[in-house]
């Protein structure tokens, strides 16, 4: 199972880096102190939801581009395919696909031949 407080602190550090942002300079614009960001950053201390999507909103990403976060492990191709059907879709849009492309992986694997 995966540790959902360890992929917060992940993901929080990979879309500060990927802004160009110090974690002053985050702290800076969220209201934190740098050591609190470090922190969370290195998993030793836990952030809550608002502050979490507070971090996001200041970071400016984008739901797909917290999705494509979300889901570190695929490729850099393969997340930039899934960012280019995903870019110019609305919610309703995205939120079908996703579920769509959910179930046909649940599907293969149960179908899988042995």
């Amino acid at each position: 199972m995966m540790d959902e407080f360890r992929v917060i602190s992940e993901n929080l550090r990979y879309l500060r880096e990927k802004r160009g942002y110090t974690q002053e300079k985050l702290a800076e614009m969220v209201g934190l102190s740098a050591s609190h960001i470090s922190k969370v950053e290195s998993g030793q201390r836990r952030v809550g939801m608002k502050t979490y999507l507070h971090i996001l909103n200041v970071l400016n990403v984008s739901p797909d581009e917290y999705v494509l976060c979300a889901m570190n492990e695929i490729s850099e191709n393969d997340a930039e395919r899934l960012r280019e059907i995903l870019e110019d879709c609305t919610e309703e849009e995205r939120e079908f696909l996703l579920a769509s492309l959910k179930n046909l992986k649940e599907n293969m694997r149960k179908f899988k031949p042995v």
